[in-house]
């Protein structure tokens, strides 16, 4: 109907707190540059960070798009484009430019799956180096010393392209992505963090359709970044500014055999998608791609939480071997079967496989050694078609 409007009603989302079951998609976007100001005080909360569930939560901290034209930064719009593509996730905000306090912020905040942070460049003055991949890898092996395993860490450059060879780098759980929205400079965290949270953990952060759309994108054929009704991704942009359509492909192609994640469209195909989910070690390696380690991570998440109950209980022995005896070996199967039944319910894998060897002592201190094989699903890059016409078939 032809009628005026007056007074719009905004749906809010998040107020109940009804969230997406498990914790996959709780992730972290640490703001590296942000100004000491009151707001900086509250979001780094002593060392804490916040967890936000709506923009709604976010404005109610301070962030709003006069924040944003205010310290010349876009965390208030990434914040935004994070629920715009993940609606349904958990968002944790922190503000440090200390690198070595993120340690703290993520043991304070156990259900993070992982986080990106900005990197601010100053034209060619400060470029992102080795060091910089090193520091955040450091923080996470020194966590999983202590079994708190984090999924990724993804460093969002800004105003100057970085020109490492991320492949050469031995940081499997570190991504680096260059992908901006605009020509601003401003790396866009909040689309790879939605992205990668709106996706199961099995899922490539560049495949063209996800598993789950969010209910308002249902129906649809892909989950593009572009969305022309609300603006959001209508070109693509390197931190330099240059615009990626505007790029010879062999540029293009420089930039991903670095090991890079940027934003691209395909050929006659409307939208734009991120191109991959590299991470900073060579190809080859078992955890080259970001779903290779969310998959792993899972998996052993669940192996230790079912395994922890049975530590220091006692074990029954076979009375004329001495070892384990078999029947607790079943039992100890069984229980890692079922909870490892989960990922594959969960269509996270294509199968695993558990054995424990009974010929074991307990008498000492010595582990009770367990194996367990995940099939991780496979992920097709590209296709290649062969066409060609006939007269008949």
């Amino acid at each position: 109907m032809a009628q005026l409007s007056g007074v719009n009603i905004e749906k809010l989302q998040g107020g109940l707190e009804r969230q997406a079951l498990g914790t996959d998609n709780h992730v972290a976007m640490v703001f590296s540059g942000m100004k000491t100001t009151t707001l900086h005080a509250d979001v780094n909360n002593a060392g804490l960070g916040v967890k936000i569930r709506s923009v709604y939560d976010a404005e109610q901290l301070g962030f709003n798009e006069s924040f944003d034209a205010n310290e010349s930064v876009n965390y208030y719009d990434q914040i935004v484009e994070f629920f715009r593509l993940a609606p349904e996730a958990t968002l944790y905000l922190f503000s440090t430019d200390v690198v070595a306090d993120i340690t703290g912020f993520l043991n304070a905040n156990k259900d993070i799956k992982g986080y990106a942070t900005d990197f601010i460049g100053v034209e060619t003055t400060n470029e992102l180096e080795a060091t910089d991949l090193g520091d955040h890898q450091a923080i996470i092996d020194a966590l999983a010393v202590a079994n708190r395993l984090i999924d990724f860490a993804v460093i969002g450059v800004s105003n100057v392209m970085p020109t490492i060879d991320l492949f050469t780098q031995e940081c499997p759980i570190v991504s680096v992505a260059t992908a901006c929205e605009k020509n601003d400079g401003k790396a866009s965290i909040g689309s790879v963090l939605g992205m990668i949270a709106v996706r199961k953990v099995s899922e490539n952060l560049g495949s063209v359709d996800i598993e789950r759309k969010p209910l308002n994108s249902r129906g649809g054929n892909d989950y593009p970044l572009t969305n022309g009704s609300l603006g959001r991704w209508i070109g693509s942009y390197l931190p330099d500014g240059t615009s990626v359509s505007a790029m010879a492909k062999s540029q293009l192609n420089a930039i991903i055999e670095k090991g890079y994640i940027v934003a691209a469209s395909y050929e006659g195909y409307p939208g734009f998608f991120f191109e991959n989910s590299y991470t900073a070690i060579e190809q080859t390696s078992d955890y080259a791609f970001i779903e290779n380690n969310r998959v792993w991570n899972k998996a052993s998440r669940i192996i230790r939480e079912t395994l922890l109950p049975k530590v220091k209980s006692k074990v029954k022995k076979d009375p004329t071997t001495g070892f384990i005896a078999s029947t607790t070996v079943s039992y100890w199967k069984t229980l890692l079967e079922k909870s490892l039944n989960r990922m594959l319910t969960e269509d996270d894998i294509s199968g695993f496989e558990v054995s424990i060897d009974h010929k074991q002592v307990v008498n000492s201190t010595q582990p009770v050694k367990v194996k367990a094989l995940i099939v991780a699903d496979g992920i097709v890059h590209e296709f290649t078609v062969a066409v060609g016409l006939t007269n008949n078939i």
